[in-house]
Protein backbone atom coordinates (compact mmCIF):
# COMPACT_ATOMS: atom_id res chain seq x y z
CA UNK A 1 0.00 0.00 0.00
CA UNK A 2 1.43 3.83 -0.92
CA UNK A 3 1.65 5.71 1.64
CA UNK A 4 1.56 9.40 1.86
CA UNK A 5 4.96 10.94 2.47
CA UNK A 6 6.13 12.23 6.21
CA UNK A 7 5.78 15.99 6.82
CA UNK A 8 8.65 16.90 9.20
CA UNK A 9 10.43 20.01 10.04
CA UNK A 10 14.56 19.37 9.85
CA UNK A 11 15.32 23.03 11.39
CA UNK A 12 15.75 23.45 14.51
CA UNK A 13 13.22 27.02 14.60
CA UNK A 14 9.53 25.76 14.20
CA UNK A 15 7.67 29.07 13.81
CA UNK A 16 3.28 29.21 14.48
CA UNK A 17 3.21 28.77 10.67
CA UNK A 18 5.42 24.95 10.66
CA UNK A 19 3.04 24.22 13.24
CA UNK A 20 -0.33 24.72 11.48
CA UNK A 21 1.14 22.79 8.97
CA UNK A 22 2.05 19.86 10.66
CA UNK A 23 -1.04 19.74 12.73
CA UNK A 24 -3.93 20.17 9.82
CA UNK A 25 -4.85 16.87 9.46
CA UNK A 26 -4.97 16.51 13.41
CA UNK A 27 -6.93 19.52 14.76
CA UNK A 28 -9.04 22.19 13.99
CA UNK A 29 -9.18 25.85 15.28
CA UNK A 30 -5.46 25.58 16.52
CA UNK A 31 -4.32 29.08 18.37
CA UNK A 32 -1.02 30.02 19.98
CA UNK A 33 -0.68 32.22 22.77
CA UNK A 34 2.32 33.23 24.75
CA UNK A 35 3.82 36.16 27.24
CA UNK A 36 6.23 38.60 25.08
CA UNK A 37 5.56 36.53 21.86
CA UNK A 38 5.34 39.48 19.16
CA UNK A 39 3.98 36.58 16.58
CA UNK A 40 7.21 36.79 14.40
CA UNK A 41 9.67 34.49 16.20
CA UNK A 42 9.83 31.11 16.42
CA UNK A 43 7.87 29.26 19.33
CA UNK A 44 9.97 26.45 19.32
CA UNK A 45 13.23 24.55 18.79
CA UNK A 46 14.04 21.16 17.51
CA UNK A 47 12.29 18.48 15.17
CA UNK A 48 8.62 17.24 14.35
CA UNK A 49 7.37 14.49 12.07
CA UNK A 50 4.01 13.58 10.89
CA UNK A 51 3.66 9.93 8.76
CA UNK A 52 0.08 8.55 8.14
CA UNK A 53 1.27 4.94 8.03
CA UNK A 54 -2.50 3.69 7.55
CA UNK A 55 -6.13 5.38 6.26
CA UNK A 56 -6.52 6.65 9.65
CA UNK A 57 -3.58 6.13 11.42
CA UNK A 58 -1.15 8.81 11.89
CA UNK A 59 1.90 8.86 14.14
CA UNK A 60 3.66 12.04 15.42
CA UNK A 61 7.43 12.76 16.44
CA UNK A 62 7.83 15.56 18.53
CA UNK A 63 11.54 16.24 20.03
CA UNK A 64 11.38 20.23 20.98
CA UNK A 65 12.13 22.80 23.59
CA UNK A 66 9.86 25.49 24.25
CA UNK A 67 10.50 29.28 23.98
CA UNK A 68 7.95 30.70 26.01
CA UNK A 69 5.58 30.09 28.43
CA UNK A 70 3.32 28.49 25.03
CA UNK A 71 -0.36 27.49 25.21
CA UNK A 72 -1.59 26.04 22.40
CA UNK A 73 -5.50 25.34 21.97
CA UNK A 74 -7.32 23.04 19.37
CA UNK A 75 -9.97 21.12 18.92
CA UNK A 76 -9.54 17.25 18.48
CA UNK A 77 -11.94 15.38 16.39
CA UNK A 78 -13.14 12.14 17.61
CA UNK A 79 -11.17 8.77 17.38
CA UNK A 80 -8.55 8.11 19.73
CA UNK A 81 -5.20 9.03 21.04
CA UNK A 82 -2.27 7.39 22.06
CA UNK A 83 0.89 9.57 23.84
CA UNK A 84 3.78 7.86 24.83
CA UNK A 85 6.53 10.84 26.54
CA UNK A 86 9.92 9.22 25.81
CA UNK A 87 11.96 11.92 27.96
CA UNK A 88 10.90 15.36 29.26
CA UNK A 89 7.41 16.57 29.89
CA UNK A 90 4.14 16.97 28.26
CA UNK A 91 1.38 18.74 30.44
CA UNK A 92 -2.08 18.60 28.65
CA UNK A 93 -5.56 18.52 29.13
CA UNK A 94 -8.93 17.56 27.25
CA UNK A 95 -12.08 19.01 28.44
CA UNK A 96 -10.65 20.36 31.36
CA UNK A 97 -9.31 17.26 32.29
CA UNK A 98 -5.69 17.66 33.11
CA UNK A 99 -2.98 15.39 33.27
CA UNK A 100 1.02 15.49 33.07
CA UNK A 101 3.34 12.85 31.23
CA UNK A 102 7.24 12.64 31.51
CA UNK A 103 8.96 13.71 34.75
CA UNK A 104 6.26 12.95 37.22
CA UNK A 105 5.39 9.46 35.63
CA UNK A 106 8.20 8.29 33.73
CA UNK A 107 7.06 4.95 31.39
CA UNK A 108 3.51 5.70 31.68
CA UNK A 109 1.36 6.41 28.31
CA UNK A 110 -2.13 8.20 28.05
CA UNK A 111 -5.00 7.13 25.76
CA UNK A 112 -7.57 9.16 25.37
CA UNK A 113 -10.78 8.00 23.82
CA UNK A 114 -12.51 10.65 22.34
CA UNK A 115 -15.95 9.76 21.02
CA UNK A 116 -17.07 13.96 19.47
CA UNK A 117 -14.84 16.47 19.38
CA UNK A 118 -12.77 17.98 21.86
CA UNK A 119 -11.15 20.72 23.03
CA UNK A 120 -7.53 20.42 23.88
CA UNK A 121 -5.06 22.24 25.55
CA UNK A 122 -1.32 22.10 26.01
CA UNK A 123 0.84 23.89 27.95
CA UNK A 124 4.74 24.49 27.97
CA UNK A 125 7.01 26.28 30.04
CA UNK A 126 10.05 28.17 28.62
CA UNK A 127 13.26 26.31 28.20
CA UNK A 128 10.86 23.02 29.22
CA UNK A 129 11.90 19.45 26.70
CA UNK A 130 9.51 16.99 25.17
CA UNK A 131 10.13 14.03 23.05
CA UNK A 132 7.08 12.19 22.49
CA UNK A 133 4.77 10.09 19.98
CA UNK A 134 0.97 10.87 19.37
CA UNK A 135 -0.83 7.90 17.96
CA UNK A 136 -4.02 9.20 16.22
CA UNK A 137 -6.78 6.40 15.41
CA UNK A 138 -9.58 7.81 13.32
CA UNK A 139 -13.28 6.18 14.04
CA UNK A 140 -13.06 4.37 10.96
CA UNK A 141 -10.22 2.76 11.86
CA UNK A 142 -11.31 1.67 15.09
CA UNK A 143 -14.33 0.24 13.52
CA UNK A 144 -12.18 -2.05 11.28
CA UNK A 145 -10.42 -3.33 13.95
CA UNK A 146 -13.42 -3.96 16.03
CA UNK A 147 -13.48 -0.71 18.56
CA UNK A 148 -16.56 0.30 17.92
CA UNK A 149 -17.01 3.94 18.99
CA UNK A 150 -20.04 4.52 21.51
CA UNK A 151 -22.97 6.83 22.15
CA UNK A 152 -21.12 7.93 25.43
CA UNK A 153 -19.80 11.74 25.21
CA UNK A 154 -17.71 11.32 27.91
CA UNK A 155 -14.40 11.76 27.26
CA UNK A 156 -12.17 8.68 28.57
CA UNK A 157 -8.31 9.17 30.33
CA UNK A 158 -6.39 6.13 30.66
CA UNK A 159 -2.99 5.63 31.85
CA UNK A 160 -0.68 2.59 30.54
CA UNK A 161 2.00 0.97 31.37
CA UNK A 162 4.33 0.59 27.64
CA UNK A 163 6.72 -2.96 27.77
CA UNK A 164 10.25 -2.42 27.59
CA UNK A 165 10.77 -3.63 24.42
CA UNK A 166 8.04 -0.71 23.04
CA UNK A 167 10.37 1.49 25.01
CA UNK A 168 13.46 0.77 23.15
CA UNK A 169 11.78 1.07 20.38
CA UNK A 170 10.32 4.41 20.62
CA UNK A 171 13.78 5.59 21.52
CA UNK A 172 15.17 4.30 18.42
CA UNK A 173 12.80 6.26 16.23
CA UNK A 174 14.86 9.49 17.57
CA UNK A 175 18.14 8.32 16.86
CA UNK A 176 19.70 11.27 14.71
CA UNK A 177 20.59 8.77 11.72
CA UNK A 178 16.69 7.65 11.92
CA UNK A 179 15.38 11.32 11.81
CA UNK A 180 16.41 11.68 8.21
CA UNK A 181 15.99 8.60 7.13
CA UNK A 182 12.65 8.83 4.57
CA UNK A 183 12.95 4.94 2.83
CA UNK A 184 10.63 2.06 2.94
CA UNK A 185 12.40 0.59 6.52
CA UNK A 186 12.25 3.82 7.60
CA UNK A 187 8.09 3.50 6.87
CA UNK A 188 8.17 -0.25 8.64
CA UNK A 189 9.78 1.25 11.37
CA UNK A 190 7.69 3.72 12.37
CA UNK A 191 4.19 1.32 11.66
CA UNK A 192 6.19 -1.72 13.84
CA UNK A 193 6.19 1.26 16.51
CA UNK A 194 2.41 2.67 16.07
CA UNK A 195 1.08 -0.37 16.12
CA UNK A 196 2.65 -1.79 18.97
CA UNK A 197 1.52 1.39 20.77
CA UNK A 198 -2.26 0.86 19.36
CA UNK A 199 -1.85 -2.65 20.93
CA UNK A 200 -0.90 -1.95 24.35
CA UNK A 201 -2.86 1.02 24.66
CA UNK A 202 -5.99 -0.33 23.64
CA UNK A 203 -5.26 -3.86 25.59
CA UNK A 204 -5.14 -1.57 28.93
CA UNK A 205 -8.50 0.37 27.40
CA UNK A 206 -10.69 -3.11 27.28
CA UNK A 207 -9.16 -4.09 30.77
CA UNK A 208 -9.91 -0.42 32.26
CA UNK A 209 -13.72 -1.28 30.79
CA UNK A 210 -13.70 -4.50 32.23
CA UNK A 211 -12.28 -3.10 35.98
CA UNK A 212 -15.54 0.06 35.34
CA UNK A 213 -17.91 -2.80 34.96
CA UNK A 214 -17.29 -4.55 37.90
CA UNK A 215 -16.95 -2.32 39.94
CA UNK A 216 -19.96 -0.87 38.55
CA UNK A 217 -21.51 -4.56 39.13
CA UNK A 218 -20.31 -4.67 42.61
CA UNK A 219 -21.78 -1.20 43.74
CA UNK A 220 -25.49 -1.81 42.03
CA UNK A 221 -24.87 -6.03 43.37
CA UNK A 222 -28.48 -6.07 44.79
CA UNK A 223 -29.75 -7.05 48.34
CA UNK A 224 -32.83 -8.41 47.14
CA UNK A 225 -32.63 -12.10 46.91
CA UNK A 226 -35.23 -12.76 44.13
CA UNK A 227 -33.01 -9.48 41.71
CA UNK A 228 -30.31 -11.93 42.68
CA UNK A 229 -31.27 -14.93 41.49
CA UNK A 230 -32.64 -12.54 38.35
CA UNK A 231 -28.61 -11.69 38.07
CA UNK A 232 -28.28 -15.51 37.79
CA UNK A 233 -30.03 -16.27 34.97
CA UNK A 234 -28.75 -13.02 33.19
CA UNK A 235 -25.18 -14.11 33.86
CA UNK A 236 -25.86 -17.83 32.47
CA UNK A 237 -27.80 -16.90 29.66
CA UNK A 238 -31.39 -18.33 30.80
CA UNK A 239 -32.81 -15.14 30.87
CA UNK A 240 -32.48 -14.73 27.16
CA UNK A 241 -34.81 -17.06 26.32
CA UNK A 242 -37.36 -15.94 28.80
CA UNK A 243 -39.68 -13.05 27.93
CA UNK A 244 -40.11 -10.88 30.74
CA UNK A 245 -43.68 -12.75 32.21
CA UNK A 246 -41.70 -15.79 32.35
CA UNK A 247 -38.74 -14.33 34.50
CA UNK A 248 -41.14 -12.73 37.01
CA UNK A 249 -43.17 -16.38 37.45
CA UNK A 250 -39.68 -18.23 37.51
CA UNK A 251 -39.05 -15.46 40.27
CA UNK A 252 -42.05 -15.70 41.63
CA UNK A 253 -43.02 -11.93 41.78
CA UNK A 254 -45.85 -10.11 39.69
CA UNK A 255 -44.25 -8.48 36.28
CA UNK A 256 -44.84 -4.88 37.55
CA UNK A 257 -43.35 -5.82 41.10
CA UNK A 258 -40.11 -6.85 38.96
CA UNK A 259 -39.85 -3.92 36.71
CA UNK A 260 -40.31 -1.22 39.82
CA UNK A 261 -37.62 -3.10 41.86
CA UNK A 262 -35.52 -3.26 39.26
CA UNK A 263 -35.48 -0.05 38.24
CA UNK A 264 -35.41 1.07 41.59
CA UNK A 265 -32.01 -1.00 42.34
CA UNK A 266 -30.54 -0.38 38.78
CA UNK A 267 -31.75 3.04 37.12
CA UNK A 268 -33.03 1.49 34.23
CA UNK A 269 -35.74 -0.27 33.01
CA UNK A 270 -36.01 -4.55 33.09
CA UNK A 271 -36.69 -4.00 28.86
CA UNK A 272 -33.94 -1.69 28.30
CA UNK A 273 -31.62 -3.73 30.57
CA UNK A 274 -32.33 -7.04 28.68
CA UNK A 275 -31.96 -5.73 25.49
CA UNK A 276 -28.83 -4.58 25.95
CA UNK A 277 -27.75 -7.88 27.29
CA UNK A 278 -28.81 -9.71 24.08
CA UNK A 279 -27.41 -7.21 22.11
CA UNK A 280 -23.64 -7.51 23.45
CA UNK A 281 -24.13 -11.59 23.05
CA UNK A 282 -24.73 -11.23 19.37
CA UNK A 283 -21.84 -8.65 19.24
CA UNK A 284 -19.33 -11.17 21.21
CA UNK A 285 -20.66 -14.37 18.72
CA UNK A 286 -19.84 -11.90 15.65
CA UNK A 287 -16.72 -11.07 16.45
CA UNK A 288 -15.76 -14.27 17.94
CA UNK A 289 -17.85 -17.27 15.82
CA UNK A 290 -18.28 -14.92 12.87
CA UNK A 291 -21.77 -15.75 13.09
CA UNK A 292 -24.03 -14.16 9.74
CA UNK A 293 -25.81 -11.00 10.73
CA UNK A 294 -29.21 -12.91 10.89
CA UNK A 295 -28.24 -15.07 13.17
CA UNK A 296 -26.52 -12.36 15.25
CA UNK A 297 -30.39 -11.20 14.87
CA UNK A 298 -31.96 -14.38 16.34
CA UNK A 299 -29.35 -14.41 19.04
CA UNK A 300 -30.85 -10.89 19.84
CA UNK A 301 -34.14 -12.43 20.17
CA UNK A 302 -35.19 -10.35 16.71
CA UNK A 303 -36.96 -11.80 13.93
CA UNK A 304 -36.14 -8.43 11.60
CA UNK A 305 -32.73 -8.50 10.31
CA UNK A 306 -33.03 -5.00 9.95
CA UNK A 307 -34.63 -4.06 12.77
CA UNK A 308 -31.87 -5.72 14.61
CA UNK A 309 -29.20 -3.79 12.51
CA UNK A 310 -30.82 -0.50 13.68
CA UNK A 311 -31.04 -1.18 17.35
CA UNK A 312 -27.64 -2.37 16.71
CA UNK A 313 -26.11 0.67 15.40
CA UNK A 314 -27.76 2.98 17.99
CA UNK A 315 -26.19 0.73 20.79
CA UNK A 316 -22.72 0.03 19.50
CA UNK A 317 -22.44 3.13 16.90
CA UNK A 318 -21.68 0.79 14.31
CA UNK A 319 -23.28 -1.88 11.89
CA UNK A 320 -23.26 -5.45 12.75
CA UNK A 321 -21.58 -6.51 9.70
CA UNK A 322 -18.69 -3.86 9.94
CA UNK A 323 -17.73 -5.90 13.30
CA UNK A 324 -18.16 -9.22 12.10
CA UNK A 325 -15.14 -11.77 11.91
CA UNK A 326 -14.71 -14.17 8.75
CA UNK A 327 -16.19 -17.70 9.88
CA UNK A 328 -13.62 -20.61 8.51
CA UNK A 329 -14.94 -21.99 5.50
CA UNK A 330 -17.66 -24.58 6.44
CA UNK A 331 -18.53 -23.10 9.28
CA UNK A 332 -21.45 -20.93 7.86
CA UNK A 333 -24.30 -23.23 7.97
CA UNK A 334 -22.90 -24.51 11.69
CA UNK A 335 -23.31 -21.30 12.81
CA UNK A 336 -26.92 -20.33 11.97
CA UNK A 337 -28.48 -23.62 12.33
CA UNK A 338 -26.86 -22.95 15.70
CA UNK A 339 -28.69 -19.43 15.93
CA UNK A 340 -31.98 -21.38 14.86
CA UNK A 341 -31.34 -23.75 17.55
CA UNK A 342 -31.38 -21.26 20.16
CA UNK A 343 -34.16 -19.17 18.74
CA UNK A 344 -36.84 -22.47 18.69
CA UNK A 345 -35.91 -22.59 22.58
CA UNK A 346 -36.83 -19.03 23.25
CA UNK A 347 -40.21 -19.76 21.42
Amino acid sequence: MAHRPMLGSDKHEIEAKELRRLSASLVTRQAFEAPNWDRRSALLDGRMQLAELQPGMQLRLADVSDRYDLVTRAVLPAGIKIALVVAGEARVSYEGQAVSLGLSAPSIGLLVRLPEATRFTRQGRAGGHERTLTLSLTPDWLLRHGYPVTSSRQAQLVRWSPSPGLLRLAEQLFDERFLHSRDNAHHLQLSGCALAMAGEALAALRHDREEQKHREERERRPTDRRLQRLMTLVESGEAYRLGQEDLARRLGMSLSSLQRRFLACYGKSLGRFLRRRRLEAALAALRNEGISVEAAAILAGYTNAANFATAFKREFGARPGDLRREPPAGQEGACLSTAASADSEQN
